[in-house]
């Protein structure tokens, strides 16, 4: 068995993560900012993102981590928080 794709969701977005040969594939949305409508509820605005990781290559899934950490989560994390998403990462990862 072998895991092809995953999907995971922050506070302030989406992300799905899949492998294509030696790279590891993030396609996400995050929240940019939320409108006021004139009844009072609030629109979220996303914005689309790509981040390339490496099957190979633990130290730049690190770095590649803390960016989809910061984009879901809407703010830097802690290492804590930053190893939760290299954790998914690295379930594609050889």
């Amino acid at each position: 068995m072998k895991t092809t794709r995953i999907e995971i969701e922050g506070p302030n977005g989406t992300a799905t993560l899949h492998r294509e040969d030696r790279r590891i594939l993030i396609a996400g949305t995050r929240v940019t900012k939320v409108i006021e409508r004139r009844d009072g509820e609030g629109v979220p605005v996303g914005e689309a993102f790509q981040l390339v990781g490496r099957a190979d290559n633990h130290d730049a899934n690190v770095v590649v981590a803390r960016m989809l950490q910061k984009y879901l989560d809407g703010q830097r994390g802690t290492e804590g928080d930053v190893a939760e998403y290299l954790r998914v990462i690295d379930l594609l990862a050889d």
